[in-house]
C-alpha cells in the first residue's frame, strides 16, 4: 500500500506540476494581455487627443475662413456702395455738361447773331462814312476852285 501512496503521491505531484506550468503560462500570457490592453488604451488615449487637437485646429480654421468671407463681404459692399457713388456723381458731372455744352451752343448762337448785327452796323456805318466823305469833298472842291 505504501507504493500505491507512492505513486499516487508522484502522480498527483506531476498534475500539480502540470498545473503550476499552465498556471504559470496563464499568468504570463493574462500579464502579456494586460500589457497589450494597456498599450492600447494609451494609444486610444493619444488619438483621443490628437482628435480633439484637429478637431479645435479645424474649428479655428472654418471661424478664420468665416471671419475672411465676412471681411470680404464688407469689403465688396463697400466698394459697390462707392461704385455707386461715383456712377451717381458720374451722372450729375454728365448732366451738368450738356447744360454747359447747351448754355455754350446758346451763347454761340448769341454770339453769330450779335456778330452779324455789328457786321451790319459796320457796314453801314462805313456807307455813312463814304457818303460823309463824299460831302467834306463836294463841300471842299467849290472852295478850292474859285
Amino acid at each position: 500500500m505504501t507504493i500505491v501512496l507512492v505513486v499516487v503521491a508522484a502522480i498527483l505531484g506531476f498534475f500539480a506540476y502540470q498545473s503550476s506550468q499552465k498556471g504559470n503560462a496563464l499568468g504570463a500570457d493574462l500579464a502579456a494581455k494586460t500589457e497589450a490592453v494597456t498599450a492600447l488604451e494609451a494609444e486610444k488615449t493619444k488619438l483621443a487627443d490628437e482628435l480633439a487637437a484637429l478637431k479645435a485646429e479645424g474649428e479655428a480654421a472654418a471661424k478664420a475662413a468665416a471671419d475672411a468671407a465676412a471681411a470680404v463681404e464688407a469689403e465688396g459692399k463697400a466698394i459697390l456702395e462707392k461704385l455707386s457713388a461715383l456712377e451717381t456723381e458720374k451722372a450729375d458731372l454728365a448732366a451738368k455738361v450738356a447744360a454747359l455744352e447747351a448754355d455754350a451752343a446758346t451763347a454761340a448762337e448769341a454770339a453769330k447773331a450779335e456778330l452779324a448785327a455789328l457786321t451790319e452796323k459796320v457796314a453801314a456805318l462805313e456807307a455813312e462814312k463814304t457818303a460823309l466823305q463824299a460831302q467834306v469833298d463836294a463841300a471842299s472842291a467849290p472852295a478850292t476852285n474859285p
